[in-house]
């Protein structure tokens, strides 16, 4: 089922190219492709990503600082805290990194509803790592990277 998933990715996640969103296409051409392109263990790529992607928001945002947290299991429970906990107090500083969205179909049916959510503006999915955003400034977006 995995193997499925990550075809069906692949064929929709795309490079730079089509990228419309300036800030997406410098997140991704700065920070997120020269990570994925590194050889080094999955667990490094996933800690630098999330310290790297994190720098990249605390400079792009007025005060600097951002607020990540890590979610490495989606099931029920934590869901209905991101939801009635940790989204409505989310600032345009809060980024929420879910680890293996699509580790099984109940967690991927959980990333779907926080994409879909209206309160997640934008969303970028890695496939072994997701990203929300919550800047309400901003238009809803989602987006499906894969290494170029």
């Amino acid at each position: 089922m995995r193997l499925f998933q990550k075809f069906f990715f692949l064929i929709q996640a795309q490079t730079s190219h089509g990228l419309h969103s300036p800030s997406i296409f410098k997140l991704y051409t700065e920070v997120i492709n020269p990570i994925l392109q590194k050889r080094i263990s999955t667990n490094d790529k996933t800690n630098e990503l999330i310290h790297e992607v994190s720098q990249f928001y605390a400079q792009e945002i007025d005060s600097g600082e951002v607020f990540p947290l890590v979610i490495p299991h989606l099931n029920p429970e934590i869901y209905q805290q991101i939801d009635q906990d940790l989204i409505p107090k989310a600032q345009s500083n809060s980024i929420l990194f879910i680890l293996h969205p699509y580790e099984s179909t109940l967690s991927q049916d959980i990333w779907d509803t926080l994409v879909d959510d209206p309160r997640v503006i934008h969303s970028i999915d890695l496939f072994d790592i997701g990203i929300l955003r919550f800047n309400q400034l901003a238009s809803k977006q989602h987006f499906m990277l894969k290494k170029s």
